[in-house]
């Protein structure tokens, strides 16, 4: 593990100390390209954190923080130093802003249109194409149930109605075999012997 100590975070902490804040972009920037690892980010913000620094986004972040903790009456509780993790994330998590009815609205939409372009293109898929022929195959062939392809739950389905189904089904397959055989008859028909 590298030291985490240099020059510009000892700079960086003292502005910290004297503010009560840091914001992200100031500790990427103290840390260096070399030194912004995992570990020592970790190890730098559990500093920051014991030396009871913020760390927001941005200064409005802080002072909205501020206006909270004076409003609300515990500037003690929050203002304790605190080697608990727990208690340090939710600390930070109480200056982030929860999402509201219409942020949730966008962000259930752009789920949607997400996953509309992904089933359009796996459809427009030729893989997605021979998949279907390979199990349309394998099916014919009865190398293979429905069931191994389509994924189920048993514990909706309404057993009559399946039973209907599987015995119209059966009738179906029943037809088809015997078209078949007609068709395939009426082919060797037509065929001159040799």
């Amino acid at each position: 593990m590298e030291k985490i100590i240099t020059k510009s975070f000892a700079r960086l902490m003292g502005r910290g100390l004297h503010r009560g804040f840091i914001t992200y972009d100031e500790l990427g920037k103290s840390m260096g390209k070399r030194c912004r690892t995992q570990q020592n980010l970790e190890q730098a913000i559990f500093h920051i954190f014991d030396n009871s620094i913020v760390l927001v986004e941005n200064k409005s972040d802080y002072k909205v923080l501020k206006k909270k903790e004076s409003t609300s009456g515990d500037e003690d509780k929050l203002s304790e130093k605190s080697d608990d993790p727990i208690r340090m994330y939710l600390r930070e998590m109480g200056g982030v802003e929860l999402l509201s009815r219409e942020g949730e609205i966008a962000i259930a939409k752009r789920i949607e249109a997400g996953q509309e372009v992904m089933l359009n293109a796996l459809a427009q898929s030729p893989i997605t194409a021979r998949k279907i022929f390979a199990w349309h195959e394998k099916l014919q062939n009865n190398e293979i149930l429905v069931r191994e392809i389509i994924d189920i739950d048993t514990s909706c389905l309404d057993y009559d109605n399946v039973n209907e189904s599987n015995t119209t089904a059966s009738n179906t397959e029943k037809k088809l075999s015997v078209k078949n055989k007609d068709k395939k008859k009426e082919e060797n028909e037509g065929e001159l012997p040799e």
